[in-house]
């Protein structure tokens, strides 16, 4: 196993003793939802990565903010698809935690 096995296996222990709720399954339905009704948008170009000439010259990677170089890390840049802004997959209003 890689070095980082370690690392693996305390984010298995961590996300095993962590508080969980139905809203994590309803958001995963609703996303394949929206995938099984052709919904399937493409990653923005500026997200993609350009390891090509071709690529480059077909604007992968372009205009893309990388975090680090920005003071805090703050960077206005959007992640989502346009057809998928707005969308509210994971309905955090709704997380419940039950009390032990």
């Amino acid at each position: 196993m890689p070095e980082c096995d370690v690392i693996l296996a305390h984010c298995v222990a961590y996300l095993a003793r962590a508080p969980k709720s139905v809203e994590v399954y309803k958001a995963y339905k609703r996303v394949k939802q929206t995938i099984d009704q052709g919904n399937d948008p493409d990653v923005p170009l500026h997200l993609r990565n350009a390891p090509t000439k071709l690529m480059e010259s077909l604007n992968y990677g372009k205009e893309y903010k990388y975090n680090p170089d920005y003071e805090d890390g703050a960077v206005d840049q959007t992640y989502l698809p346009p057809e998928l802004v707005g969308c509210e997959f994971l309905q955090a209003k709704n997380w419940v935690h039950k009390k032990e």
